[in-house]
């Protein structure tokens, strides 16, 4: 059951003493590192065979880690005493089964152990995005050094890391973004005045990237099709200077109660929240007609970020379930890929739009490289962008794989942990011929017949399904390659994590927002869709009219 990330239930967690908080994240975080380890650990030593009454494996994992991997052994703070003078009898055993596991792999020590993605320490560098509707970059700098911070300069890339080292008040200025600031790993400023009242934004340096590519003009309209937590969107409106307007879509409300809570602390008035999915929204819709810019940043695999919490989440899911990490990773990036066409072909039908950008947090040809291939090869409006105009200074270029050629690869932008940020993607597209209307109006009324032929289809399934429901293993799972493709999951940088943190105070107390009465327009032109509400209380009560008519037939 997925409450929301790790950050967010611990460190925003209202309900925890503030010391508690980053204990708690700690011990979370280094107990799922070592999951594939311990799990197999605690399954040999038979402290889960009813011995210690309300063990379960969750609890049993947690203090496994602090007995065997950490320094300071079993929590004693606030701990059941009772449990741990119970859990500490198998200590020997436990012991015994973790040595001959480092045995067997010919391992030096348990940290050995740990697959190799998540030993990697490569720490990624500390980058600051000056707000501009706050401060000027000058400003900002002048603020750090009266505070004894140290503005240094670098001339080699490489020696970056060397320039800032670690638990030191050095900073630069960043060689390629001019709104960005570089501070060395580990530097935490979550306290800081300037971030507390929205001066300077805690975001990666590829992060950042998108916005400076899609480059909105000052008065112009742009869009950003999937928003939330809405780092990338306060970017674009920093960079128009508030001047203008920025559709923001999002299909949760709640993280589109996220971005409008961050956005209003970095001073943002010209975003105008939509709580749609963007791949239903009518591009002709008179609305848009103005917009000219999209940037576009949909779900990924995620598979660049650094450290990624839920990474962890999801290897101690497939392991708890009994399933290899890798499964199905091919048909899942496949399935990816195919959205992320989905949502850049449908912005280069909305006949204003000049200019896209397209990211994502991912290392993967199929979700990158491929990606913009297929969309160059299913229109002939727009082209990739120049080199000159996606990053120049950045000198780690796009791959010659999944079908581009070197000069296109040239124009598109990757990131690696090794640069001091996430793993990232960057591409541009601008437009170089009008745009088609009645190709538009063609193009759209397939999709409605498309759609309507999968609604059609799934409903005859869903009849199939109601009468197989009592045969045993009659219905596949979605991840486990049932008749229907499971979701893309969405997969933000590391402000992600860090917004929802941020905002899950706020959100014990919800607000309405203008993204509650904002229109979802529906592919349909002319047809707008009804609200989340009251979509989601229709579909609750066709799940309940399935439900009785299958008892009735049962």
């Amino acid at each position: 059951q997925h409450k929301g990330s790790i950050k967010t239930l611990t460190i925003g967690n209202r309900d925890l003493a503030s010391d508690d908080k980053r204990r708690m994240y700690a011990l979370i975080c280094e107990t799922l590192k070592y999951a594939s380890v311990l799990t197999k650990v605690v399954q040999d030593s038979g402290v889960l065979d009813g011995q210690i009454r309300g063990m379960d494996m969750r609890q049993a994992l947690a203090m496994a880690h602090d007995m065997l991997v950490s320094r300071s052994g079993l929590q004693r703070r606030g701990a059941d005493t009772g449990l741990n003078r119970a859990f500490e009898k198998f200590k020997p055993k436990l012991r015994a089964q973790l040595s001959a596991l480092v045995a067997d792999a010919g391992a030096q020590s348990v940290a050995e152990l740990v697959p190799a993605e998540l030993r990697d320490d490569t720490a990624t560098l500390r980058h600051v995005r000056v707000n501009l509707l706050a401060a000027s970059v000058d400003q900002v700098v002048a603020a750090f050094e009266k505070e004894s911070y140290e503005l240094v300069e670098c001339r080699e890339r490489s020696e970056m890391a060397r320039t800032l080292p670690a638990k030191t008040r050095r900073f630069m200025r960043d060689p390629d973004l001019a709104d960005l600031l570089v501070f060395p790993s580990g530097t935490d400023l979550h306290a800081h005045p300037l971030y507390t009242n929205g001066s300077i934004i805690l975001q990666d340096k590829a992060s950042c990237m998108p916005a400076h590519v899609v480059n909105p003009r000052p008065g112009s309209t742009a869009l950003d099709a999937c928003a939330a937590p809405g780092n990338k969107t306060s970017h674009m409106v920093s960079l128009m200077g508030n001047k203008g307007r920025v559709f923001a879509f999002d299909k949760s409300s709640r993280r589109l109660d996220t971005l409008v809570q961050l956005t209003d602390k970095a001073r943002c008035r010209i975003i105008r929240p939509q709580c749609a999915n963007f791949l239903d929204i009518d591009p002709l819709d008179p609305l848009y007609a103005d917009v000219e810019y999209a940037l576009l940043d949909p779900s990924c695999s995620g598979s660049g970020i650094v450290n990624r919490l839920d990474a962890l989440v999801d290897r101690y899911v497939a392991l708890a379930r009994g399933q290899e990490q890798h499964r199905s990773v091919g048909m899942r990036l496949e399935n990816l890929a195919e959205f992320q066409v989905s949502v850049i072909l449908h912005a280069m039908r909305f006949p204003g739009v000049n200019r896209i950008s397209y990211s994502t947090c991912s290392v993967h040809v199929e979700e990158n490289e491929a990606v913009v291939a297929a969309v160059l090869a299913a229109q002939d409006e727009f082209a990739l962008a120049p080199a000159s105009e996606v990053i120049p200074t950045w000198p780690r270029r796009g791959l010659a794989q999944g079908g581009l050629r070197p000069e296109q690869a040239a124009c598109v932008v990757r990131t690696l942990p090794e640069d001091g940020s996430n793993g990232f993607f960057v591409a541009g597209f601008v437009r170089r011929k009008p745009a088609d209307i009645e190709k538009i109006r063609r193009l759209l009324d397939e999709r409605r017949e498309q759609h309507q032929t999968r609604q059609a289809g799934d409903g005859e399934n869903d009849a199939e399904e109601e009468e197989e429901e009592e045969a045993p293993g009659s219905k596949q799972s979605y991840a486990d390659g049932g008749k229907r493709r499971a979701r893309p999951q969405e997969a933000d940088a590391e402000t992600n994590a860090e917004a929802d943190a941020e905002a899950a105070p706020q959100q014990q107390k919800k607000k309405k927002t203008e993204a509650s009465s904002s229109s979802a327009v529906n592919f349909l032109p002319g047809r707008r869709t009804r609200s989340v509400v009251t979509a989601g209380a229709a579909a609750s009560k066709s799940k309940k009219r399935r439900a009785k008519t299958s008892k009735v037939s049962a």
